[in-house]
C-alpha cells in the first residue's frame, strides 16, 4: 500500500477501526441503556431481583457501579462487533442484540404497566 501525503497508508487499521454506526449498533446501545434504567428502577422499588449473579453483585456494592458494569460489558462487546463489521456474523450478531433487548425492554413496559396499574402495593 502506498502511503498518502499525511503519512497514514490507505486502508490502515486506524482508518478500519473506525466505530459501526448503524441503526442496529446504535438501537442496541439506547435499548440496554433503557434496559438497565428500568432494571434498576425495579430493583430499588424492591419489587426485582437481579438473576446474574455478576450484575448482583455490582449492584450490591453500588447502584451506580451497577449501571457502569452493565453499560461497559455491553459497550465493549459492540466494539469488539463492530471492528469486525466486515463478517456477516458480526453484523447479524449486532442486528440479534438489539432484537433482544427490544424484547427485554418490551417486557420491562410490561411490568411497569402492571405495576402502575397495583399501585399502590400494600392497598
Amino acid at each position: 500500500m502506498a502511503a498518502t501525503a499525511d503519512g497514514v497508508q490507505a486502508g490502515s487499521w486506524a482508518q478500519q477501526a473506525s466505530f459501526y454506526t448503524s441503526p442496529a449498533s446504535v438501537a442496541l446501545l439506547m435499548l440496554n441503556l433503557l434496559d438497565g434504567l428500568f432494571t434498576l428502577l425495579f430493583l430499588q422499588l424492591g419489587v426485582a431481583e437481579e438473576l446474574n449473579p455478576v450484575m448482583r453483585v455490582a449492584y450490591e456494592q453500588s447502584p451506580l457501579l451497577f449501571m457502569f458494569s452493565k453499560l461497559l460489558i455491553v459497550n465493549a462487546g459492540l466494539c469488539l462487533l463492530c471492528l469486525h463489521r466486515r463478517l456477516k456474523a458480526s453484523r447479524f450478531a449486532i442486528r440479534a442484540g438489539a432484537v433482544v433487548y427490544a424484547i427485554i425492554v418490551v417486557y420491562h413496559l410490561a411490568f411497569l404497566t402492571h405495576l402502575v396499574s397495583h399501585w399502590p402495593f400494600g392497598a
